[in-house]
């Protein structure tokens, strides 16, 4: 064999007990002296573990960037989406039920004429066999896929749906967001492609059927309003005519009236009441809202309409005075779309909050969204409550058994990372400018601040005993402090220095006598924790106890790399406090489940789906009951029960 023809097999020097595998450079780990003595084999087979993951709650709604995604459902539970999964929702008992066979982000849904069955449509994700752009059509009630299709059809994603109604909802609407937007119409029960044509070059927000016709199809838009004609298996464009009125730059919102005449809202805050045709304006009602029109519900023989300015308000079927008003509050966001159950509200926001009330009672919230990627999570040591915080600034304690938000706070900056002290009493805040802050966690008040270099500080972790804290940064450096005062009080014990790319992870020893961290560059060094200074030899630490396992580049977990990858593909593991399980989060939004001996190359594992882009982080539970993973673009907190079988 030549030189260097095997540099990236993994191979085991016995006389040493080094393992050396490859990723992106030669990586070279020490196996501990009781498994080196026990005849260890990196390539040894393993089996999957006997628990599992199952998803219990999410924390999480897509209104930032989509629309018309919730709706009421014949059962009394509304539907909605964020990530990968859709999420049939009980209001009554804060329950919800999963439909996660989407293989990316969804990003657009429609609700059957009869209550039950439901369309959604997903991007095209990196696989283009595997991930490809498609329409699901599935029950509410089992769960079970009815029908896929629009697979090497949809280009790029399926930007918006819509049943028909007139024909008992015989055909589904598809826009595809090309580069050149199509519209098709499907009978869906065939998997059958009706017909199909180009509709703008500008994105279109919606389609609906006509309540007049089967025949008729609205789409809308960035510089588009098309009243469209399905005639001998053709669809017929007719771009709807403004005449004196102002045409706005989005048309935002369609609704119909009893009588089926087609209605539309638009940026201006305008109402416009159309021929069926589309070719003249019938009525003009201006500045129902303070900017966009988002949504319009037909309603009591009138219309619930949202805008851009917070308010949801109550009109007649002319657009005369509204009858009622409520203002949603700034901090959850003006509502995206919204769905009546009985008097009840349950509302979406562009702030991905969720909300339930009334116009005669406000809204209470049921769960704060992130609107920025997540990273930052923590348990707490002993109870059921736990972190999460955004690059957006928003960090949020919720308790993972009543699934309420039990405080928030807005930080001067992105976070980044966060920590509880080992007791509970304070959390530590890694904000991306440098800045770290120490909350108090029963009254969120800011008892110390720090400041160490102007880069992110990407992992903030405390010494078993409580008494250091060491902050990871993105300028290289790990900065150790010496906490007092009941974790008040920080003084400085010095700095690691070392690394030449940012700092990843980092764990402490179980004595707290030594930190090992991990790189951008995919190093791993070790730090005496007395002095900050550099251990070289890292065979002299092989039989250490490490207190936690967030390293991904260590003897430990080397068997959680995947075959094949490039070192950025993984983005963190966490082992369990007392359960023999490990799991990581990846770059393709997989949550993956392993036994704890993840020190076999390529170790077996069980994938858990429902994250759509990264999955960022996770944390277990203190007591291993449930876990909580992050979601980068997707910005859901997935929340999964641990099962053990």
């Amino acid at each position: 064999m030549a030189d260097g023809e095997d540099d990236h097999e993994i191979s085991y020097i016995e006389d040493s007990g080094q393992v050396k595998f490859y990723l992106r450079r030669p990586v070279h780990l020490y196996v501990p002296t009781a498994i080196k003595d026990d005849g260890y084999d990196p390539l040894l087979e393993t089996s999957p573990p006997s628990q599992s993951l199952e998803l219990q709650y999410i924390y999480g709604y897509k209104g930032r960037t989509c629309r018309n995604n919730v709706v009421a459902l014949a059962s009394g539970e509304v539907v909605y989406f964020t990530a990968a999964v859709g999420v049939v929702y009980n209001v009554d008992d804060n329950t919800q039920r999963f439909y996660n066979q989407h293989t990316d982000d969804i990003r657009s849904l429609a609700v059957h004429p009869d209550g039950e069955t439901v369309a959604t449509g997903q991007v095209k994700g990196n696989d283009d066999e595997f991930d490809a752009a498609h329409v699901r059509v599935w029950s509410s009630v089992t769960l079970e896929t009815l029908h896929v299709f629009g697979t090497g059809e949809v280009e790029r994603a399926v930007a918006c749906l819509a049943f028909s109604v007139t024909d008992g909802g015989g055909l589904l609407a598809v826009v595809d967001e090309a580069t050149e937007p199509r519209l098709s119409v499907w009978e869906w029960q065939d998997e059958n492609k009706v017909a199909a044509a180009r509709c703008s070059g500008d994105p279109v927000l919606a389609v609906t059927f006509s309540r007049e016709s089967t025949q008729r199809v609205v789409t809308s838009g960035k510089n588009s309003l098309v009243f469209w004609s399905l005639e001998d298996g053709a669809l017929k464009k007719r771009t709807a005519v403004y005449g004196s009125h102002p045409k706005p730059k989005f048309t935002t919102a369609v609704a119909f009236t009893e009588s089926g005449q087609t209605i539309t809202g638009d940026n201006n805050g305008n109402i416009f009441f159309w021929k069926e045709d589309g070719s003249e304006v019938t009525k003009a009602v201006t500045g129902i809202h303070e900017g966009s029109v988002f949504f319009i519900l037909p309603h009591e023989g009138g219309f619930l309409t949202s805008g851009k300015d917070g308010t949801i308000k109550k009109w007649d079927v002319n657009f005369g005075e509204a009858s009622a008003s409520v203002v949603v509050s700034e901090n959850d966001g003006a509502a995206r779309a919204f769905a009546v159950l009985g008097e009840q509200l349950v509302v979406g926001t562009i702030k991905n909050c969720l909300l339930k009330g009334s116009l005669a009672d406000g809204f209470t919230t049921i769960f704060k969204g992130a609107e920025e990627e997540l990273w930052a999570v923590a348990t707490h040591p002993s109870s059921s409550q736990f972190l999460t915080g955004c690059l957006g600034g928003l960090l949020i304690a919720r308790d993972a058994e009543t699934k309420e938000t039990q405080w928030f706070v807005s930080m001067k900056s992105g976070v980044q990372s966060v920590c509880y002290s080992p007791g509970g009493e304070v959390v530590v805040v890694g904000l991306a400018d440098g800045t770290w802050q120490v909350l108090d966690t029963e009254t969120q008040e800011v008892v110390f601040e720090g400041h160490d270099g102007d880069e992110p500080i990407q992992v903030v972790r405390f010494s078993p005993d409580g008494s250091l804290l060491a902050l990871g940064s993105r300028d290289n450096s790990v900065y150790i402090y010496e906490a007092g005062d009941a974790f008040k009080e920080y003084n400085s014990r010095g700095a690691c220095t070392g690394h030449s790319s940012f700092i990843r992870s980092l764990d402490f020893s179980a004595d707290g006598s030594f930190l090992r961290t991990n790189s951008g560059d995919y190093e791993l060094l070790f730090w005496r924790t007395e002095d900050c200074s550099q251990e070289t030899s890292a065979s002299e630490l092989r039989d250490t106890e490490w207190a936690t396992r967030t390293c991904l580049l260590c003897f430990e977990n080397f068997g959680v790399w995947p075959e094949g990858v490039d070192g950025t593909d993984l983005n963190s593991v966490t082992a369990a406090h007392q359960k023999p399980i490990v799991v990581t989060a990846d770059d393709f939004g997989k949550i993956k489940l392993f036994k704890s001996q993840t020190y076999y190359a390529y170790t077996s594992h069980k994938v858990c789906r429902g994250h759509s882009s990264h999955a960022t982080s996770t944390a277990f539970s203190h007591d291993d009951s449930f876990l909580v993973s992050l979601g980068g673009g997707d910005s859901s907190v997935l929340q999964w029960r641990v099962v053990d079988e």
